[in-house]
């Protein structure tokens, strides 16, 4: 039976996978990205070989993705190429859950099989509309995603090896990884004394779990060492970024706003994002929580569970902006317990169903496990289609007023160097990147790099906003203005020519 049901199951989730994978496909061929923090990660790699010692360029963020696409621009490669392995690993992270779900789920009264279970599971995660859209994007999303699944699993699996080593990936990709790195921690110290006194053996090879934890501090250490100079104290990246997300939102932190406006909060990302992302699977979840405990295991929930509340409590402190896609790493669990609260109500129904008839007990659990699927997963693919189309919507529209002045950039003259701090306009115009110097245009210092360089080279270019331009137009001539606001004509984007 197990293999007669893989061999639907299998082939169902693959033709899935791709039918989505042709979806994000779709959308990356629409046009540009629209997420301009992608464009900022890849300027970053393009800096990066530009200058390597400069670890200012980083700004708040962690080092890895950045260092990922180094290679990549440096063989040619573009943004997009970084939005197709995005399109792959959207994929590959629901196949991943399916394998470990279905070895490891049980089944129940109802007979719902692992592959069952595994499957719904796998499609939720799939067709999670905030996954679908990053996966069309050069974000690390789909690449932190896989690692913390890969982390769970491996850490469940006693795996320690292989969970150090995709952990310390994790906590220079993004800081939601640094709340599993404690969780581990703690687990690490606790697991030991509860087998004690529980007058349980010791796990075998317990001691090697800190290498789960030792490799990952030490490359934090070591990025903490080697920003110090940049930021003159240890780990000034921290506090920068939550001077960055105060600012934004006008808040310190939640308790600004009044209780209830703290209550709403707390329960942002667990509950408020996953209504308008998971939809009609969110209640199924809620029935599937302790199944996936004892199924899945504590370690493989916990892991997962970490970086929910990682975000949730920097959203509260306002060290964050309170984006959906911080919740794509907690997908996969969401996605599992959903999967697994079917297969609850489903041996709940075949419970009932006994008392009536021993015969057709099975039969009314899988009637109630297929209902609910189809219902869910309608849902979900309902919502998908709405979310994707406004978002293949924004792609399509894309950013005219930047490509507009990109095109113009590519009339210049060969040699003089283009003073560019946004890093839509370097992408989007598609020149050389060696052409471009980096260097932030409201900064005083900025200017006296575009003086020297245009007495060096007879003239330069600077393409920014045109209100970072004000005071400084006497230093040459725009030469190229594009307005976004019609009533405000010094509004828009701008090329000064330096001579």
């Amino acid at each position: 039976m197990r293999a007669r049901t893989l061999s639907v199951a299998f082939p169902a989730l693959v033709l899935a996978l791709l039918t989505l994978a042709a979806w994000r496909g779709a959308c990356v061929l629409a046009g540009p990205d629209v997420d301009t923090d992608a464009y900022a990660h890849h300027m970053i790699a393009r800096a990066i070989l530009a200058d390597p010692r400069d670890l200012a360029v980083h700004w708040v963020w962690l080092p890895l993705f950045h260092y990922l696409q180094v290679p990549l621009v440096a063989l040619g490669g573009t943004m997009n190429d970084v939005r197709w392995i995005n399109v792959a690993l959207s994929a590959a992270l629901p196949l991943v859950l399916f394998v470990y779900v279905r070895r490891t789920a049980k089944s129940g009264e109802s007979r719902m099989g692992a592959e069952a279970i595994a499957l719904l599971a796998a499609l939720f995660a799939g067709a999670c509309p905030i996954a679908m859209q990053m996966g069309t994007t050069a974000q690390p999303e789909p690449l932190f995603a896989l690692l913390m699944l890969g982390v769970a699993i491996a850490y469940q699996g006693r795996r320690y090896g292989a969970a150090a080593a995709m952990l310390a990936a994790a906590v220079v990709l993004r800081y939601e990884a640094w709340a599993t790195l404690a969780t581990v921690a703690a687990l690490a110290i606790v697991e030991p004394w509860w087998r004690r006194r529980r007058g349980l053996p010791a796990e075998t090879g317990a001691s090697r779990t800190w290498i789960v934890v030792a490799a990952p501090v030490a490359l934090i250490l070591a990025w903490a060492a080697l920003r110090r100079p940049v930021d003159g104290h240890w780990f000034g990246f921290l506090r920068d970024t939550r001077e960055f997300a105060a600012g934004a939102t006008h808040e310190k932190s939640a308790m600004d706003g009044g209780a209830l406006r703290l209550l709403r909060d707390v329960v942002y990302y667990p509950l408020i994002v996953p209504v308008r992302v998971m939809g009609l699977c969110l209640p199924l979840a809620v029935f599937g929580v302790a199944r996936t405990v004892r199924d899945q295991g504590a370690r493989f929930v916990l892991v997962l569970a970490s970086c929910l509340g990682f975000v949730s409590l920097t959203w509260v402190m306002r060290s964050t902006l309170g984006l959906d896609r911080h919740f794509v790493v907690v997908v996969p669990l969401y996605a599992t317990f959903a999967a697994q609260g079917v297969a609850v109500l489903a041996d709940g129904a075949a419970r009932l169903a006994r008392r009536f008839t021993e015969a057709r007990a099975a039969q009314a659990g899988r009637l109630v496990a297929g209902a609910l699927s189809v219902v869910s997963l309608g849902g979900m693919f309902v919502a998908l289609d709405i979310w994707m189309g406004f978002w293949k919507g924004s792609i399509e529209r894309g950013w005219p007023r930047r490509e507009e002045l990109g095109a113009f950039l590519r009339t210049l003259p060969d040699g003089p160097t283009i003073f560019c701090d946004d890093a839509t306009i370097e992408i989007l115009s598609g020149i050389d990147r060696h052409r471009f110097d980096r260097h932030w245009t409201d900064d005083a210092h900025t200017w006296t790099l575009i003086a020297a360089s245009a007495r060096a080279r007879g003239v330069a270019y600077v393409a920014t906003w045109r209100d970072k331009l004000r005071g400084h137009e006497s230093a040459g001539e725009i030469v190229f203005h594009v307005s976004d606001n019609e009533t405000d004509p010094t509004s828009g984007l701008a090329v000064l020519r330096v001579r």
